[in-house]
């Protein structure tokens, strides 16, 4: 792993560990509620199974929201972030002619609208806007549409569940549509089972399975399915081709929040049934491989104002 990265990613989570009393004083709640969150991850080097040598990534992204709620259960707000995926190829790596593409920059943009109807029902709405390429792509043939919506009810004070829906455009003009669960079930006291987030890259929530140890302190399990699509440079050995790259990670974390404004977390785990493609810029195959499974960790934080 890249010895900058591992220093600034522990020096930052350890900066964010010794902060808890910036908001020991919670004030006065009001209908704006700014948020910014975001954080940095590796993956180990994981060995291609249809070429020579491997490859390792790192990862960072940061993101800023505000949020107007008139009301406990109605709200409206927009998010802004950006981040870069950095993948570090063996030499000997070939995925077409050689190494198929670097560094892989990520911006987007998302409103997010949550609004109660009924005794007990809420819907939440977030369409965005993604953008995903190598530098010296085309930013116009490198963006993405997105949405996701899910309907829940409360059906008692333990368990709040419903169903949803998630559609993202591609680069080569199909669309990926999934089914979303929307859960969060407190199962005992301590035990949660909960729709859960990923790092940046994310086009769609997992499941996250956790123990509350005490106020501060929870752990949990989450695991869900990942796949990032990004255009490649007009440059490079694919002139304007696309890069996808496709995972389960499955991880467990520790999360440390010391009050509603701030949580920070560190997380471990392996990345499983990983793919790579290469593909030209209307989206015919070149080259793909799957790719063994690689050790993943990292950290993540969560602001409230």
């Amino acid at each position: 792993m890249n010895r900058n990265f591992s220093s600034h990613l522990l020096a930052v989570f350890l900066f964010l560990l010794c902060s808890q009393q910036l908001f020991a004083q919670a004030p006065d709640r009001s209908p704006w509620v700014f948020t910014v969150d975001g954080g940095a991850a590796h993956q180990s080097n994981a060995d291609l199974d249809d070429s020579d040598g491997g490859f390792a990534v790192d990862r960072w992204f940061v993101s800023a929201g505000l949020d107007y709620g008139w009301s406990p259960r109605d709200s409206i707000g927009v998010s802004i972030g950006t981040g870069k995926s950095s993948y570090d190829f063996d030499e000997n790596v070939t995925i077409g002619d050689e190494a198929p593409w670097e560094d892989i920059e990520d911006s987007r943009v998302a409103l997010v609208g949550r609004f109660g109807f009924g005794e007990t029902g809420s819907v939440i709405v977030i369409p965005s806007v993604r953008q995903y390429r190598e530098d010296g792509a085309s930013s116009s043939d490198s963006r993405t549409y997105g949405f996701l919506a899910a309907a829940f009810w409360r059906i008692n004070d333990s368990l709040t569940i419903g169903p949803g829906l998630g559609a993202f455009s591609r680069l080569e003009d199909s669309t990926r549509v999934f089914p979303i669960l929307a859960i969060d079930w407190d199962i005992s006291e301590r035990w949660n089972l909960s729709t859960g987030r990923g790092l940046a890259a994310s086009q769609g929530p997992g499941l996250t399975l956790s123990y509350q140890l005490n106020p501060a302190w929870s752990f949990g399990l989450t695991g869900r399915y990942e796949e990032v699509e990004f255009r490649l440079s007009e440059e490079g050995s694919v002139p304007n081709g696309i890069g996808r790259d496709q995972a389960l990670p499955l991880v467990v974390s520790a999360r440390l929040q010391p009050n509603p404004k701030i949580s920070v977390s560190a997380f471990m785990g392996v990345e499983l049934g990983g793919k790579l493609t290469l593909m030209n810029e209307v989206g015919d195959t070149l080259a793909e491989s799957d790719y063994d499974p690689a050790a993943l960790f990292g950290a993540t934080f969560d602001f409230r104002f």
